[in-house]
């Protein structure tokens, strides 16, 4: 029986000697017999790995990988369910297997601080949508951190002057990864926010409000340091006077979200980024 072009360039017509060293290349990086297993068993298993064979294994990589890059640079699934008691279903655990940054991407040189990697400069965190049933809002954060502690906010609902904005009440970050500069980008102080944005990097945008707050809490519960705490950064968000919304100034004294300004330059005000996902 003649056999057909498809047939004749099957997996199955490897030879033994190169199965063998196919084996022994997966066993060398911890593929173990149960893995192997899987692949047979679970088509879904067998899909995402062909795909990312398929896309060369460029794309992405496990949040377990992104954290040995990062290491203190990284807020994952671990620290929610260690420092908060978040809790994770299967399926949001596969919805954020993969990290969707590449390994060159995070130790590529940063665009903002010569001589420095993105790695060392950006901190990568997991962003939630909702904290045990809740829109997790800048307000549910005051809620999350009270005066009684640290990290904390300048000022608490209903005092604050954001408590009743659509900024500090309706926005959440989306469920999904994000990366961002530890600090303001470089010499964006005393700029208008046209100026500011002209001088982003195509790959990133301006976050909002409540991105900017989750990564400087994120990052001080990680590591017990306040990011920007003699700076303000620019946000996305606009307040209903119409004016820009800034963050920071985060020391022992709390958490500033504030506006005013319009879009005058000010040396304390520079420009929140995000890299895009």
């Amino acid at each position: 029986m003649r056999s057909t072009s498809k047939q004749q360039d099957g997996l199955w017509t490897i030879r033994f000697g190169e199965l063998g060293a196919t084996l022994k290349a997966l066993q060398d990086q911890g593929v173990t017999v149960k893995h192997l297993a899987r692949l047979r068993v679970e088509p879904e298993y067998a899909k995402r790995v062909a795909e990312f064979m398929l896309q060369g294994g460029l794309v992405g990589l496990t949040h377990q990988r992104a954290r040995a890059i990062l290491g203190k640079n990284f807020f994952g699934v671990e620290e929610w369910s260690s420092l908060y008691g978040v809790n994770f279903s299967n399926k949001q655990l596969r919805e954020v297997a993969e990290f969707p940054w590449s390994e060159d991407v995070l130790n590529a040189p940063c665009p903002f601080h010569l001589g420095k990697s993105i790695k060392e400069t950006h901190f990568a965190f997991l962003g939630l949508d909702a904290f045990k049933g809740k829109p997790l809002t800048i307000l549910k954060w005051q809620e999350l951190h009270p005066d009684s502690g640290q990290p904390k906010f300048s000022s608490y609902a209903p005092d604050s002057w954001y408590a009743k904005e659509k900024f500090g009440n309706e926005p959440t970050c989306g469920f999904r990864w994000y990366l961002m500069p530890l600090e303001i980008v470089p010499e964006s102080t005393s700029k208008t926010y046209a100026e500011q944005t002209a001088m982003l990097p195509a790959d990133y945008e301006v976050p909002l409000a409540i991105e900017e707050v989750t990564k400087v809490i994120l990052y001080y519960r990680k590591n017990g340091i306040y990011l920007n705490p003699t700076t303000y950064s620019r946000c996305r968000d606009v307040a209903s006077d119409g004016d820009p919304v800034d963050v920071g100034y985060f020391d022992s004294e709390g958490l500033d979200v504030g506006s005013g300004w319009g879009d005058e330059r000010h040396y304390r005000i520079g420009l929140a980024a995000s890299r895009k996902f």
